[in-house]
């Protein structure tokens, strides 16, 4: 980060170069962050800049929002498109020249505002539909979480099921919560214990900072549209019992079927709390 010490004595030497360092000091600060929350292809609304419709007329509120590397003010306004048009946000630059001390004139200050005005829906530097805008938030979301899955192998033993399948999984930093999506088939479902004692089945264990504090509980789902029997043939089994505990070992809670089932399949879509 750029900073300037003026505590030296002797008169600071105060020229364009020392104010053209510190407008960049603050510049890139704000772009750093800006960027944090904002795709660079697409603008981001920092704050404000809400629509709202009332017949025909549209109306966004002040705001500001970040875009191509800038930080934009807008000023707000009401417009009513009509035909093909749509809410278009225009940037321009209001430039002020300034008098220097050998008398020369040039363009110095500039104000880069936007504005709303109605036309074709299209995008460039200078202008774009208010409707590819999105919160800083969204954004931050993306990047707040990982973009791959990792991936947990699954495969016991004939004895304990034969449960063959992959578990795929991430984390969500700012939510700090874990998805969990599995296809998981038990191929020797008849070992299962009979009932009612049946047992928690190990899948496997996920590494460290993927494993909540507590032990915690979710559900699979038998695959297909239709439900089947337990063993004893009583209960209409479509869900299965799951958990995770401090450990981070996952064990699904299989169910014996009926005699003339001997495989089946579960699906698992959950997110966990990892506080």
């Amino acid at each position: 980060m750029r900073t300037i010490d003026f505590t030296h004595s002797g008169g600071f030497p105060l020229t364009q170069d020392e104010l053209n360092y510190l407008q960049q000091a603050y510049t890139e600060c704000i772009n750093a962050l800006g960027a944090m929350g904002g795709d660079a292809a697409l603008p981001a609304i920092i704050s404000g800049m809400t629509k709202t419709v009332a017949g025909s007329a549209v109306t966004i509120s002040a705001g500001w929002f970040f875009y191509n590397g800038s930080m934009i003010k807008f000023t707000g306004g009401t417009i009513t498109p009509t035909g093909t048009d749509v809410p278009l946000i225009l940037i321009g630059n209001n430039t002020t020249s300034l008098t220097y001390y050998d008398g020369s004139s040039f363009p110095a200050l500039n104000n880069v505002t936007a504005t709303l005005v109605s036309g074709p829906a299209a995008t460039s530097s200078s202008q774009f539909p208010y409707s590819i805008m999105q919160p800083y938030q969204y954004f931050f979301g993306l990047r707040g979480r990982e973009a791959t899955w990792n991936t947990l192998g699954v495969n016991t033993l004939p004895a304990s099921g034969g449960v063959t399948g992959t578990i795929y999984y991430k984390k969500n930093f700012i939510t700090n919560t874990l998805t969990l999506q599995a296809t998981l088939t038990a191929n020797n479902a008849q070992n299962f214990p009979a009932s009612p004692g049946a047992g928690n089945s190990l899948m496997g264990v996920l590494p460290a900072g993927y494993i909540p504090n507590v032990n915690t509980y979710f559900t699979a789902y038998y695959y297909a549209a239709t439900m089947f029997k337990d063993d004893l043939g009583v209960s209409w089994v479509k869900q299965i019992n799951c958990t995770i505990n401090p450990t981070g070992q996952i064990a699904i809670n299989f169910i014996k079927p009926e005699s003339s089932i001997v495989a089946y399949t579960v699906l698992l879509n959950a997110i966990i709390s990892l506080d």
